[in-house]
């Protein structure tokens, strides 16, 4: 269990980051699009804070210790904590790109998960890449302005 309660520690420390980083989109976004990204990045880092206490919930329940500060969590995480200047574009490729460091590490973890027959492990952080597929594929859209955050 070391190596996937290591790797469930990575993923909750990635989440910590990633919410800060949502946390600061949300505050700092402007544009025409205000409105929309300003409730999406919300939305974004609720949906984190849920997911880092099942994260640390399941580090718990295989009998690990998850850690617990900042300190910590900034050492482990692959991903980096930056500040916004409020440009939405730059706000949505943040997110895109934190997005895809998550689902880096998931998707390592789901390989440690199958090797110790953790199938719970591996059926929570699945689910997360779907939604997090998702979520990037709309962020694309927005992107390429074929569509509208709503």
């Amino acid at each position: 269990m070391g190596a996937l309660i290591e790797g469930l520690n990575e993923l909750l420390a990635a989440y910590q980051v990633v919410y800060f980083n949502t946390r600061g989109s949300h505050w700092m976004v402007k544009g025409e699009n205000f409105f929309e990204l300003h409730k999406l990045f919300e939305t974004a880092y609720n949906d984190a804070t849920s997911k880092i206490d099942e994260i640390a919930e399941r580090i718990l329940t295989l009998g690990g210790i998850p850690l617990q500060t900042a300190s910590e969590m900034l050492k482990v995480s692959q991903v980096k904590e930056y500040r916004m200047n409020g440009d939405e574009d730059a706000c949505v490729k943040g997110l895109l790109e934190d997005l895809k460091k998550l689902g880096a590490i998931e998707k390592k973890i789901i390989g440690e998960a199958g090797t110790q027959d953790d199938i719970v492990t591996a059926d929570l952080l699945t689910g997360y890449m779907g939604e997090q597929q998702k979520t990037s594929w709309m962020l694309s859209q927005f992107l390429s302005k074929r569509s509208s955050i709503s």
